[in-house]
């Protein structure tokens, strides 16, 4: 006499069109228990496990509902749903007679990885699509698992297991083709990893299993191809420690890229090393703005430096950079008399520019020693009083200021500088 039970006996009197429908309808109503009758029907429908008295229970639920104004229909969806699953998986073929109950307590996931251990693959996929499961829960994973488990069949070639799995897989959103290619180098079969890889988009999941599996320039390839350059020093430093010295800088050499990259490092990294790729590749030119920095950096006496200035001024001849050359060779010189001028006049000359060097010395009451210097390094005049005016001005020597002024006025010098002279003395008499 439960109201589930009238519900159900009341169906099956509509259905023969009987009187009686309408006597246990009108009692279940006045008793107000139709809302519990119908929920009763469907909660039974989920513990039967034959088709046929689901499918009665299920209509009387729903007989029961059209007499409800609200009525949520998800529990009655949900029922539908839960059963055709149960149903399928009960059937003999497959052989997992499971009741509602513990259908329940383990969950669609625990289900499809029994379905998934037993490779019972198509029916798995067709129960995520039923309930529309995310693919990345359903049937994303499903399909990665059917993928691991292709690798392990050793009697199809590397060449159609690859082509069969992408065929299937595709663009598969959540679908790691390094974890395929990584079961597949697991289980022996490094050539079948590899062409795996090929369809693996993130070049960050490609390069680790390509340098695991000691392909290492074919890690190099993508890391390049990907344009992260982290990826490409993790993948250098890896070769570097790999490979022998020579086959490193050959291998570097065939890719301009990673060499560049390589440089980058060494310039803050390993001198040393940024020195020998100079060497190898014939780089004169670049050698010799290596010694110039190292002169700087690294010596600290004066004649390691001009050592190095030397050997710099070399390789720009080698390269046929005369200019460069030139000024090498002039700063060596400049170096040397600093140090000259250290020793007699003391004082900080060192490492000075030519100007600055000419403006102390100016400013030190040694004038025929700048113009003396001016001369070596050949300073245009306009150049060299100017750097005197500057000067005397600084040590506001006003009256060594007009003479000079005076002696440069009758300067036989073509037009221009003649024209400077007479601005010279003009600028001298407003001082």
């Amino acid at each position: 006499m439960a109201p589930g039970a009238l519900l159900l006996e009341a169906q099956k009197e509509y259905e023969k069109e009987s009187q009686k429908a309408d006597e246990y309808l009108r009692e279940i109503q006045e008793l107000g228990q139709l809302t519990q009758a119908v929920q009763q029907c469907i909660e039974a429908a989920g513990h039967e496990h034959q088709p046929d008295m689901q499918k009665s229970l299920l209509r009387a639920a729903s007989f029961g509902k059209c007499f409800l104004d609200r009525f949520p229909p998800d529990s009655f969806v949900h029922m539908c749903q839960d059963l055709r699953v149960l149903n399928a998986v009960r059937d003999y073929h497959i052989g997992i007679p499971l009741t509602y109950s513990q259908y329940k307590q383990l969950t669609i996931q625990v289900l499809l990885d029994r379905l998934v251990l037993r490779r019972l693959y198509p029916l798995a996929i067709q129960i995520c699509e039923y309930l529309r499961l995310p693919e990345v829960q359903g049937v994303s994973r499903i399909l990665a698992h059917w993928a691991c488990y292709k690798v392990q069949q050793k009697d199809v070639s590397d060449e159609d297991v690859a082509r069969a799995i992408n065929q299937k897989l595709g663009d598969t959103p959540g679908v790691s083709y390094s974890d395929i290619a990584a079961r597949a180098y697991g289980c022996g079969r490094t050539e079948l990893a590899i062409k795996l890889l090929e369809y693996e988009p993130r070049s960050g999941e490609q390069v680790p299993l390509l340098l695991k599996m000691k392909r290492s320039k074919l890690a190099l390839s993508k890391a390049i191809e990907s344009g992260d350059t982290d990826l490409v020093f993790t993948v250098l430093l890896h070769l570097k420690n790999e490979l022998n010295r020579g086959d490193f800088f050959m291998t570097l050499r065939n890719q301009p890229m990673a060499l560049s990259l390589y440089r980058q490092f060494c310039k803050h990294q390993e001198l040393e090393t940024l020195k020998d790729l100079y060497n190898q590749d014939d780089n004169h030119q670049e050698l010799g703005s290596f010694h110039i920095r190292a002169s700087y950096a690294a010596e600290e006496r004066i004649e390691g430096r001009v050592a190095a200035l030397q050997t710099a001024a070399d390789a720009f001849y080698k390269a046929k950079n005369e200019f460069a050359a030139k000024a090498t060779e002039d700063q060596m010189r400049l170096l040397r008399l600093q140090r000259r001028l250290e020793d007699e006049l003391g004082g900080q000359f060192l490492d000075l520019s030519l100007h600055d060097t000419v403006t102390t010395l100016i400013l030190g009451g040694h004038n025929k020693r700048a113009e003396q210097l001016a001369r070596d390094f050949r300073i245009p005049d306009k150049r060299l009083w100017w750097l005197k005016l500057t000067a005397l001005a600084d040590l506001e020597d006003w009256e060594e200021l007009e003479k000079f002024s005076k002696r440069q006025e009758g300067c036989a010098l073509p037009s221009p500088s003649t024209s400077f002279c007479g601005d010279l003395h003009e600028t001298t008499q407003q001082i």
